[in-house]
């Protein structure tokens, strides 16, 4: 029962390091999420560190006022096996969308150039 419990928590440590990050991508402070998915500001500073549990009713609200999709905020949650930022991974792709291929070969020349 341990195990699952620690399991349960990285993902909603996960999910909440996420949604932070897809607002601040975004520029937008936690009062005006909050206001706008008509929840209390401290729940979304309790949510973002992974301290409180969600509804689907006040995710599917605080996903609306972000505009991000379930399958962008659940892709490759299980950060246990992973040691990808995916808030990261998930700015970057958002970055390169709309760009021609060219400049998406340029982008991950300059990557592969500073990690080398």
């Amino acid at each position: 029962m341990a195990r699952k419990n620690k399991d349960v928590q990285k993902i909603k440590i996960a999910i909440g390091q996420r949604l932070q990050g897809f607002r601040n991508h975004q520029g937008r402070t936690q009062e005006d999420v909050a206001h706008e998915a008509d929840v209390h500001p401290s729940y979304i500073t309790k949510l973002e560190s992974g301290r409180t549990n969600w509804t689907i009713e006040s995710l599917d609200n605080i996903l609306n006022a972000l505009q991000v999709s379930y399958s962008d905020l659940f892709h490759n949650i299980d950060e246990s096996k992973s040691r990808i930022d995916n808030t990261v991974l998930i700015q970057i792709m958002k970055l390169l969308e709309g760009r021609s291929a060219e400049e998406q070969r340029k982008a991950l020349q300059m990557l592969k150039a500073l990690f080398s």
